[in-house]
């Protein structure tokens, strides 16, 4: 008690004078409490004292800056020279002190620590925005079924009054677009992106990291996001396109394409443009099955067990092999846990449940989080995709 006095006294000595009332009420709070999980946890491992080292100094250290708060940033390079913190080359997981500052609320999700070993407790798949986007998304569900079944609808249609209906489907519009985002402004939207855009950002992350590589896309519609990242690497590289090599290939079995080929042929000017023309036809399971050494992506998956059985066979197309030819990377492009991609399977698979023994037995469950970007939404702000890149350990 003694020792833990005297710590919290030093934590309060530092934060005089250079903390807000109200910031240094807080950083208090997670110093108690971060304090009070390190005596009260003397099994735990390096590598999470490790963590709690950098995440009490991240919390307490005074600064003559904004608060931190305020700025809505948490770096170690407003650190002093002196006192900037390395941190861990090997990704670990996130530690207890993390989890329950984050359960708490204390500890914001952007600001935890990526790279990262993925464990079943993770949050990675339940970010706030997600969170506040499906809540969101059930209530215009509900305002819709309002309006279908509405006395004024019915009306409207008995009378074949025209006005009235148009203003009911702006209503409609408003609720399942976004307000001011018509259905043409949704389309073009379509054919520059895709389901979820891409950004020059994207574009050049995915070309410097995995051009040596090559990317296979699954279920890659109508191609927009393998045209983009064509046309970025060979202007990266000023080569002109290379029979032998293709840095991205893509596929898609064509039944559910968002943009219909017969209105948007080779003819027309989308086409021409956004859409990628080599896109081959061929089954999620059959597209990778041939791919070894490149790296997965899957962008705005259909919901249900399609993205998981695409992973799942990726990961056994290179079974035996190693080095360049292991399939050990993928790219998911989507909402979390909840959202309109993929299913629970998929989620818990990539935070390390055993989907089989043999799984288990290879450690194949173990992913590293990469990378978290942030995409280009559909207009009307009610997409809440993200880009997620995943090795396994």
């Amino acid at each position: 008690m003694i020792a833990q006095h005297k710590i919290l006294h030093f934590v309060a000595r530092q934060q005089h004078f250079h903390h807000s009332h109200r910031h240094a009420a807080l950083a208090s709070l997670l110093a108690a409490a971060s304090i009070s999980a390190a005596l009260a946890s003397p099994s735990e491992s390096k590598a999470e004292k490790s963590e709690n080292r950098i995440l009490l100094h991240r919390l307490t250290s005074p600064s003559t800056q904004i608060c931190a708060c305020e700025k809505n940033s948490l770096t170690t390079s407003a650190l002093p020279p002196s006192q900037t913190i390395t941190e861990p080359t090997t990704p670990k997981p996130l530690s207890r002190l993390t989890l329950m500052l984050y359960a708490s609320k204390l500890y914001p999700h952007s600001y935890l620590l990526v790279p990262r070993l993925l464990t079943p407790r993770d949050p990675l798949f339940s970010y706030p925005a997600l969170k506040r986007g499906l809540v969101r998304r059930r209530n215009d569900e509900e305002r819709v079924k309002q309006i279908l079944s509405s006395a004024e609808l019915m009306e409207a249609r008995k009378n074949r009054d025209q006005v009235q209906m148009k203003t009911i489907l702006e209503e409609m519009n408003t609720v399942v677009y976004g307000e001011g985002v018509t259905p043409q402004i949704r389309e073009d939207f379509l054919m520059q992106h895709g389901c979820t855009g891409f950004t020059d950002e994207i574009l050049k992350y995915l070309v410097q990291t995995f051009g040596h590589r090559g990317i296979v896309e699954v279920g890659s519609g109508n191609g927009q996001w393998a045209r983009a990242l064509s046309d970025y690497y060979h202007g990266v590289t000023q080569n002109q396109p290379n029979k032998s090599w293709d840095f991205i290939v893509a596929y898609d079995n064509m039944e559910q394409l968002p943009l219909s080929p017969k209105v948007y042929h080779k003819n027309t000017l989308p086409a021409n443009k956004y859409f990628f023309d080599g896109v081959k036809r061929a089954s999620h399971i059959d597209s990778v099955k041939g791919s070894r050494g490149r790296v997965l992506m899957l962008v705005y998956p259909p919901p249900g067990p399609m993205a998981l059985e695409t992973v799942v066979a990726y990961l056994d197309a290179s079974l035996g092999y190693g080095g360049s030819y292991k399939n050990d990377t993928v790219v998911y492009v989507g909402e979390g846990r909840g959202g309109a991609n993929a299913d629970e399977a998929f989620f818990d698979y990539f935070l390390g449940c055993d989907k089989t023994k043999e799984d288990k037995k290879e450690g194949r469950c173990q992913w590293v989080l990469e990378k978290v970007m942030d995409v280009q939404t559909c207009p009307g702000d009610k997409g809440y995709e993200k880009m997620f890149v995943f090795r396994r350990r």
